[in-house]
């Protein structure tokens, strides 16, 4: 029998916005070492030593053993972190570099992977290094006569502590430690990934946080009770992880949600990237995805959004849907808390977050799971009470039972909101457990799979058989002075510099000035970001060049920096002819054109002034150009975009190479030439989005740029249709296949792209 069966109406899923987990890992597309087996990876040996201090600093903290290491400082952690933040940060940008360079994301996650080994391992060494270091000092104290037989006890008693504490000093050291790295990938390189790679492509920021990295024993009743939420271990167990798994699989499977939120292709696509198996009908997807629990479940805050929204006076058709949200998920909750109750998992989840407050009073020596089932089983409370004289001779006179048996009091008044509320709490917990344990057998095949090279031997038999993935600092690699292999020009001209000419003259103003306050100087103080040289200087223009040098292993931004200069160039100018405005001076307006250009330019040299020679020099000028026709027909029009392109539709001029029959509008726009577009498809990962109108003549591009000083740039390019004209009355006729390219400017473009993204 189907579960909504039992509904007068079933829930509507589809309301609720439930997301699929994605996070498609693998590195099957790498090849082999010289093994033939493993991958063969050398990181950096500074970040080895980097390492080795910052972990072994980490150990001391961790372990309370400052006392023995004269050199430790109480900032000694950080300091040693910051110089291990930086290698890693320069690392893991090698990975990224070269996996855009090589279009293989595998690359990057073959980086974090195997730095994810190498701390994983260092951890483990540098607790060994402590107690090797400590066990000593045994003997050394009893041989000395400067220590008394206390300090002995002490010293043996401190040994037995961290031996005895070994999986939470190592735990806390190491989530220390990879805080470092999710501080980096979050705050450093996500931008740069978004820059080179699609979505799809990125892994969550959690994927190298798990608390399981960190934990010898998954199952460990402490670990769970501190990261996730205490589950029972025993396979008669009702809480136990495969119990719950079961339930929460039939429950979904009762509700049917792959028919609203998964196709059949993306059931295929799924089970071919291994994030969920055909047994359970793709719900792992959705049950790895923590969000999703509040998304069915959690009407409360739902309800809270309806009281506010409904104060803030918002429209009907919102509060209707907040309303049916809110009766969905009282369905769906009501349904899984009918469910595990009668599976008598209820008491259980109540008393796991009940007891948080107490239960490391009494563990150790007792294990959370024992005080547990002190809170719900009446036999285990009435044992315990007649073992009291027992416990105290493990606990101390203060033994009391009495925080337990408030907590027992506690669980058995709760509400059946309280209980609820309870459930959605272990449903999150669960499902993020789930996850991360998902995730963590996929990582661990990983680095199982990569064998990290020390040996030179091996190092340089793998490099020669190009075998080898080396990931370096900046100052390990081979630099020297590479040829131009490719080269951009930026052509941006004044539009009217005889007229403002002729109007500052007859004012009695300096042209010349202006020209170059609000143009020239301002544009010049920017080139370094964009990593751009000027070519020359007219009196209304500027032509500018950026250059690719012959080098495989960096990537190369030339197109993406110089549309994102031209951007920042109008925005220079738009901000000075505000100022203007104000004073009763001419407003500049400015055309730009762009060009790409395979292969290096020409020069010649007069005397010690070298002078480029390039094509494109010349289809810059033509791109940055404004037909006088044109731009009387336009100049009253509002519009989005400032660029539009015609052709001529006369068959009698010649088709010889080097012709131009295009005709165009280009006031304050700025036009990239098709093989421009072309590259920066390369250069950086662009998404592509659809007109709001649903015009099928334009798409629109959008990417970010990094630029020269490390910050980043949104760009939005639009791509349209070239249309023919008759040049004697420039009447649109028709449309040819052949596009141009518009990097975007209004602000209403670059929110429409926001939103959709």
């Amino acid at each position: 029998m189907n579960i909504l069966n039992s509904y007068q109406q079933p829930p509507n899923i589809r309301i609720l916005g439930l997301k699929r987990y994605q996070a498609a890992y693998s590195l099957n597309r790498l090849p082999t070492g010289v093994d033939n087996v493993h991958l063969d990876v050398h990181i950096s040996n500074q970040v080895h030593s980097a390492l080795k201090k910052t972990a072994f600093v980490l150990m001391i903290k961790h372990s309370g053993t400052e006392i023995f290491f004269k050199d430790y400082k109480k900032d000694s952690c950080e300091i040693e972190k910051e110089s291990l933040r930086r290698v890693c940060n320069d690392i893991l940008l090698d990975g990224i570099n070269k996996a855009k360079v090589a279009s293989e994301v595998q690359i990057d996650f073959l980086a974090q992977t195997a730095l994810t080994k190498l701390f994983l391992a260092e951890i483990k060494v540098q607790y060994k290094n402590i107690v090797a270091q400590i066990e000593p000092l045994v003997r050394m104290y009893q041989l000395s006569a400067k220590h008394d037989q206390n300090d002995v006890f002490f010293i043996k008693d401190k040994l037995s502590e961290i031996k005895l504490h070994y999986n939470q000093i190592t735990r806390l050291a190491g989530k220390e430690l990879f805080e470092i790295l999710a501080d980096i990938n979050n705050r450093n390189l996500t931008n740069m990934r978004e820059t080179h790679f699609p979505p799809g492509d990125i892994l969550p920021s959690h994927f190298f946080t798990n608390p399981l990295f960190h934990a010898n024993n998954p199952n460990d009743d402490f670990f769970l009770i501190e990261e996730y939420v205490l589950m029972g271990q025993r396979s008669e167990d009702v809480d136990n992880y495969k119990s719950v798994k079961l339930i929460v699989y039939e429950l979904l499977s009762g509700i049917d949600l792959t028919n609203e939120i998964f196709t059949n292709d993306d059931k295929e696509k799924g089970f071919q990237k291994g994030l969920f198996d055909s047994e359970n009908q793709a719900f792992d997807s959705l049950i790895m995805n923590p969000d999703n629990v509040d998304r069915m479940f959690n009407y409360f805050d739902s309800q809270e959004r309806y009281e506010k929204a409904k104060k803030a006076k918002e429209s009907e058709n919102i509060l209707e849907q907040l309303k049916e949200k809110i009766e969905n998920q009282k369905k769906l909750l009501n349904l899984f808390y009918r469910k595990f109750k009668s599976s008598g998992i209820i008491r259980q989840i109540v008393a796991n977050f009940e007891m948080k407050s107490v239960y490391e009073k009494y563990c150790p020596p007792m294990s959370p799971r024992q005080i547990r089932e002190f809170l719900v089983n009446f036999w285990t409370r009435t044992s315990m009470r007649t073992q009291q004289k027992r416990l105290r001779s493990l606990y101390g006179n203060e033994f009391s039972l009495e925080p337990l048996l408030q907590t027992v009091k506690r669980i058995r008044e709760s509400s059946l909101k309280e209980k609820k509320q309870y459930l959605i709490m272990f449903l999150k917990q669960f499902s993020t457990y789930h996850r991360d344990l998902h995730n963590f057998r996929i990582i661990k095949e990983a680095m199982d799979s990569i064998y990290l090279i020390t040996e030179e031997k091996i190092i340089l038999l793998s490099r020669e058989n190009r075998s080898l993935f080396e990931f370096l600092l900046p100052d390990e690699r081979i630099k020297e002075e590479k040829p131009i292999a490719n080269h951009v020009i930026l052509k941006a001209d004044i539009r009217g510099s005889m007229a403002i000419n002729h109007t500052m003259r007859s004012k009695g103003l300096n042209a010349a000035s202006y020209f170059s306050l609000n143009f020239f100087d301002p544009i010049s103080s920017i080139l370094s970001e964009y990593g751009a040289a000027k070519v020359f200087i007219e009196g209304d223009a500027i032509i500018l060049s950026i250059f690719e040098n012959e080098d495989t292993e960096q990537i190369n931004y030339s197109v993406a920096r110089a549309c994102g200069l031209a951007i920042k160039m109008l925005q220079i100018v738009q901000r000075y002819n505000e100022k203007n405005k104000e004073n009763n001076l001419p407003a500049l307006e400015l055309g730009i054109g762009i060009c790409y250009c395979q292969g290096p330019p020409a020069f010649l040299f007069d005397g010690d002034s070298r002078i480029m020679i390039s094509p494109a020099i010349n289809q810059a000028d033509r791109l940055s150009s404004c037909d006088k026709l044109l731009r009387k027909i336009f100049k009253s029009q509002e519009d989005l975009f400032n660029l539009f392109v015609f052709e001529n539709e006369s068959e009698e001029l010649p088709e010889t190479e080097g012709d131009d029959s295009t005709y165009r509008y280009n006031v304050n726009g700025i036009e990239l030439n098709e093989e421009g577009f072309n590259k920066l498809a390369k250069e950086i990962n662009l998404q592509i989005f659809d007109p709001p109108e649903k015009d099928k003549t334009m798409k629109f591009y959008a990417g970010k740029v990094p630029l020269a000083n490390g910050n980043y740039q949104r760009i939005v390019l639009r791509e349209a249709v070239i249309h023919k004209v008759q040049t004697n009355a420039l009447d649109v006729t028709g449309k040819i296949a052949k596009k141009y390219y518009e990097v975007c400017t209004n602000h209403k473009i670059y929110n429409f792209v926001e939103n959709k993204s």
